[in-house]
């Protein structure tokens, strides 16, 4: 399940950025190119410059993913909630994508906290509470899990 969910938000972080609304960069570039080392140089050094730049934050999460390094990926994804309105994703892919983050590396109160946020903003799409829903279920909270998975199931109609 945990293996699911890393192969999830490496997607999600792929794919937006290779379909981001923004003109692609040099960094763009360098993370179709796989070139994760360059990426997390030339971010450092551009937000030494523009600190409130949400989209770097989240092109260097995604190279810090990239590498294994979860913790940086989530420091960085919560910079770039900080600064959302600068950021190539919604407030709401972001809360989805440092709960995952924050559920591999074992921090289940952080991630259900973002799934709850994530539900508040979005409450009329499924991932929200399909995600609690199953992290309910690895904590033993039945009752939790099913009334989260049936509302996912329903939205899903």
């Amino acid at each position: 399940m945990m293996k699911r969910r890393f192969l999830l938000i490496l997607l999600c972080l792929t794919v937006s950025f290779l379909h981001a609304e923004m003109k692609p960069n040099f960094i763009d570039y360098l993370l179709s190119e796989e070139r994760y080392e360059q990426v997390i140089r030339l971010a450092t050094a551009q937000l030494e410059r523009h600190p409130k730049d949400g989209r770097l934050y989240t092109q260097r999460a995604t190279a810090y993913l990239q590498q294994d390094e979860l913790q940086a990926a989530v420091n960085d994804l919560s910079r770039a909630i900080r600064y959302y309105k600068t950021a190539d994703k919604s407030l709401a892919e972001l809360y989805q994508m440092r709960g995952v983050l924050y559920e591999l590396l074992e921090n289940p109160k952080a991630a259900l906290r973002d799934y709850s946020r994530l539900i508040k903003l979005t409450p009329l799409q499924p991932e929200g509470y399909q995600l609690r829903g199953e992290l309910y279920t690895a904590m033993g909270q039945a009752d939790k899990a099913r009334r989260d998975l049936e509302k996912a199931q329903l939205l899903q109609e």
